[in-house]
This record gives C-alpha cells, structure tokens and sequence, in this order.
C-alpha cells in the first residue's frame, strides 16, 4: 500500500511561469501567503489545505502545486520529489511582491472582429442554486397552495411560457437550476472553463450591471433586465395570468 505523503502537510506551494504573476492579483489580500520569483517562476507558498481548493486557486491557469515533504517537494499526486526545498530565496508576503493594481489581461487574442465566446465545463465544485427556469403550469399547481411567508425571498419575472424564480431558498418545484457567479446564471454543475475570465466577459456583456446573464450548456446566452423582476406573491401572480 502506497503511503500518502500529503498526511499531516500544513501548506501548499504554488509555482507559475512570472509572465502570469498577475493571475495571482486574486489571491493578494490572503495575510499566510509568501511569495518570491526564481528564475523565470514566481513561487508562492503559505497556502493552507482549505484555500488549495478554493475558486481563487482552483482559477489560476498555467500552475502546478507542490507540497514539503522532508527536504524536497513533491507534486501534487505524485510521490516522487520534484524540487529541492527552497530554503535560499527571500520570501515576501504576497501584498508587498505584487504591485496594488494589477495590469489589464490581454484578450486580443478574441480578434477585433469575432464574437466574445466563452465555454462552460462540469464542475466538481458544489454550489448552492440561487435560480430556477419552471414551467408555468407548475406554478399555476403550486402557488395557490403555498404560504405566503415561502414566497417572500423570491422574485420572478415571464419567460415566454416559463418563469424565471431567483431567491433563496428556492421553491421545492421541478425546473432547471442556477447558481450564481457576479451577475451570471450558470446551470448548476457547470463553471467557466477558465473562471478567471469571468469578471472580462461581465464587464463586456453586461457593461452597466442591469442584467442577468443566463448561459446555456451550449454556450449561448441571454440577458434578463433585473428591472423585468417583481415580488412573487399569489395575489401579483393571480394578476400576472
């Protein structure tokens, strides 16, 4: 039986190429994390086993994780070590060895002419929904029978022959499940394939933040005016219909 060498590690190393440093920006406010640059890398270290799992790490592209064992670091999952210990360099917290406004990403490589894209992917990172696309005729069922104290977080708007609920806690109804990242809608069970970007395409599609942005699993979307939603209560639904 393979002995686990991560039982008992404290903290996580981190190791990027220092063209990308200012991927790290997200992670600049955590007080534990140290930073150097060696060579052509910038190493970060300090990360504890609950942020390694976190979607500021989990968001970085281009990295590679390691963790101490002995004298020597090993990458994540594997059992061989990898790098010597780095006991020469001159660690600084990561707020004083990244300037305070980090430089704009480059997205040139969209091509001045073509459509913003943007993929989602599965994700193994639970979240909790805060949206919910349910027929009409589900509602119809349901409101009438349901206490008004229950409907009281929830806002809704039409979509054609559907509503769009968001609130929290969601009603206990079949439909199609969101959560929430800014003012995107992303299916439940799905994330950006790079998160990172999230904040760039916010900013492009929904320049004046009055929109929620409904992404489908093919990558299509779109936008819902927040301004479209109402109170959901069973008098305003009556009404609505």
């Amino acid at each position: 039986m393979e002995t686990d060498l991560t039982q008992g590690v404290t903290e996580y190393w981190l190791r990027l190429p220092s063209k990308y440093k200012h991927k790290l920006s997200q992670i600049r406010v955590w007080k534990t994390v140290r930073m150097v640059t060696d060579m052509d890398d910038v190493w970060v270290r300090g990360i504890s086993p609950n942020q390694l799992n976190s979607e500021e790490i989990r968001s970085i592209p281009f990295k590679k994780i390691y963790f101490q064992h002995e004298n020597a670091l090993f990458l994540l999952g594997g059992n061989l070590p990898e790098e010597r210990l780095k006991t020469a360099l001159l660690w600084s917290p990561i707020d004083k060895a990244l300037p305070a406004e980090m430089p704009d990403y480059n997205f040139n490589y969209f091509g001045v002419d073509e459509k913003i894209q943007f993929n989602i992917v599965p994700s193994s990172i639970e979240r909790s929904a805060k949206a919910q696309i349910v027929d009409l005729t589900m509602l119809d069922a349901i409101i009438p029978t349901m206490p008004s104290i229950r409907l009281q977080p929830i806002e809704w708007t039409l979509l054609d022959d559907k509503a769009l609920l968001i609130g929290t806690p969601l009603l206990s109804i079949p439909g199609k499940t969101f959560w929430q990242q800014q003012q995107f809608l992303l299916p439940t069970g799905y994330d950006f394939e790079y998160p990172e970007l999230s904040s760039y395409f916010n900013k492009i599609i929904n320049q004046n933040s009055n929109d929620y942005i409904i992404v489908n699993t093919d990558n299509t979307y779109y936008n819902v005016p927040k301004d479209k939603f109402k109170k959901l209560t069973i008098s305003g639904y009556r009404l609505s219909r």
